[in-house]
């Protein structure tokens, strides 16, 4: 912690011959501020899992952040050039290592990891019963067709055409570009 000197202090010293180095305060802006936070939680991310942060659908949603964070600061280099003196742990050049931990330290999973051995475990942060994007999507897609309401008009016919398939009298093939739709042919969708 700095001490000020009142003019007294000021005349002691230069009578001693000490000159007294007035260090600036260091002013970033909240936006360097932020970028300095962030890199920081991600060095806790590192030392605390033992690995850089990941993409990935199976990731936490805390490591992904942290990876898309930890890109962008390696992409800009002003972000870049801010942190770097921070960055004990060469989190961006990419040359990070794993620190070793103290066997002592280490919980019953993360000591299991230490010798090679998979824990079946599933982790908290894993979305076992949750839909990808590509599910809920195609969820709804099929959720916003409509009822045809005189579907019995036409049963018959989707009835014959499967007799016809089962018989071998019909076959089915890709739909191609250049094929007209007309009245009278049938069309599988999906």
């Amino acid at each position: 912690m700095a001490k000020e000197f009142t003019q007294e202090d000021d005349a002691l010293l230069a009578e001693l011959g000490v000159e007294v180095e007035t260090k600036k305060a260091v002013t970033r802006t909240p936006r360097e501020e932020r970028n300095i936070a962030g890199f920081e939680e991600i060095q806790h991310f590192f030392e605390e899992h033992g690995s850089v942060p990941k993409h990935g659908e199976e990731r936490d949603i805390f490591e992904r952040l942290y990876a898309v964070r930890l890109d962008r600061i390696r992409e800009i280099q002003e972000c870049h050039d801010l942190v770097v003196s921070l960055d004990y742990q060469a989190l961006l050049t990419g040359a990070a290592k794993a620190p070793l931990a103290d066997a002592e330290e280490l919980d019953d999973d993360a000591l299991l990891a230490e010798l090679g051995i998979e824990v079946e475990a599933p982790r908290i942060t894993e979305l076992k019963h949750v839909r990808s994007t590509v599910e809920k999507k195609a969820a709804e897609d099929i959720a916003s067709r409509k009822k045809c309401e005189d579907f019995e008009t036409f049963k018959s016919l989707f009835e014959q055409v499967q007799k016809e398939l089962d018989s071998g009298l019909r076959d089915t093939r890709p739909f191609e570009m250049k094929a007209e739709i007309e009245k009278g042919r049938s069309f599988i969708v999906g």
